[in-house]
């Protein structure tokens, strides 16, 4: 088992949102596709790794954004550098100007995951058409 400290970011991710349900383990587990309430735990303790065709189901049924556990479930099979070019391809329907709006966004806010409120919005609309 990992420590806290080393304990990779899907497990402290999956532990976040399990916790903060009203499901059981046992329940996320089967919402999930699963059939015992063990993987949930052995995900959490990094024992076994989420199995990227899980992904989907395991998202809904633990409430939390599928995207988010998607890339985190991407970390533990790749390296840094494979990640990125793995990214950089799941993008390309984005233009290299879209990529950079979000590559700014996410260094200007720390890797944060910012809403797009009205007044953000606004504000934004307002850069734009300077």
């Amino acid at each position: 088992m990992l420590s806290a400290q080393t304990k990779r970011p899907i497990a402290s991710y999956i532990e976040k949102w399990a916790n903060a349900s009203v499901c059981s383990y046992q329940d996320i587990a089967v919402r999930a596709g699963f059939t015992k309430a063990d993987i949930i735990y052995m995900f959490i303790s990094g024992e076994h790794r989420v199995p990227l065709d899980c992904i989907p189901a395991l998202a809904r049924a633990l409430g939390c954004d599928g995207n988010e556990l998607w890339t985190l479930a991407l970390q533990q099979y790749f390296k840094p550098e494979i990640l990125r070019q793995i990214q950089e391809l799941s993008t390309r329907d984005h233009s290299p100007n879209e990529r950079a709006w979000i590559n700014a966004l996410r260094s200007m806010s720390g890797g944060a995951d910012p809403e797009l409120t009205h007044k953000r919005s606004e504000r934004l609309r307002e850069i734009l058409l300077d």
